[in-house]
């Protein structure tokens, strides 16, 4: 029997994953990131931009942590518009993205984390936006946009914890098209996954649960 009765719980439950270890996964993947392209771009830009910008940036994930990102959301959006090419500009994507989403503003989500892929050049954190807007886009039932997503990730050399939320969305899209023994491979490659985020292997397991049945 699985542990949510109904497809709304599911959806909330999805959510509340997003919302417990996105914050954290996001800053863990930033800090790696922008301790490389941020110094980067302090050597090649004018010293009070790369300041004020890394200052901005710090103060926009104290904000996330803290659950008050709205107070500070048009300062992610103005360090955007005005260092496009900063490092910080694509962190400060990424939070709006999640910001936006935890909002129920899907679309404003996936239109930030698309500017992250169109622009960035790293490649983990290039990753990270694409497995999110598979992710936000299996959520929306929009199956054909996230098989696409994660078509853009094909061979790309994912982590393991990346190849976890890769095997979940893909079991989702398998489910979604009634292909039962994929999704239960899919699903399954996420529960032996030492690696995977707990809460993602638990939304996993409920799936195999149900496919049991």
């Amino acid at each position: 029997m699985s542990r949510y009765d109904t497809e709304e719980e599911q959806v909330e439950a999805i959510k509340a994953w997003w919302t417990k270890n996105g914050t954290q996964t996001l800053s863990l993947v930033l800090v790696g990131v922008l301790a490389v392209s941020g110094w980067r771009y302090w050597t090649n830009t004018q010293y009070i931009e790369s300041v004020n910008a890394s200052t901005l940036f710090e103060a926009l994930q104290a904000n996330m942590q803290n659950g008050s990102f709205g107070e500070v959301s048009r300062d992610a959006l103005k360090l955007i518009q005005d260092q496009p090419d900063s490092p910080y500009a694509v962190g400060a994507a990424m939070l709006y993205a999640k910001y936006s989403f935890e909002k129920g503003e899907s679309a404003e989500a996936l239109t930030q984390l698309n500017w992250v892929v169109n622009t960035t050049e790293d490649a983990q954190l290039k990753h990270t936006a694409q497995l999110r807007m598979a992710r936000i886009q299996a959520d929306n039932k929009d199956f054909d946009d996230a098989e696409k997503s994660l078509a853009a990730l094909a061979n790309s050399g994912l982590s393991t914890p990346e190849q976890a939320t890769f095997d979940y969305v893909s079991g989702l899209i398998a489910l979604a098209q009634s292909k039962l023994e994929m999704a239960l491979v899919a699903f399954t490659k996420v529960v032996k996954n030492v690696e995977a985020e707990k809460n993602l292997m638990g939304l996993a397991q409920i799936q195999l649960d149900d496919l049991a049945q």
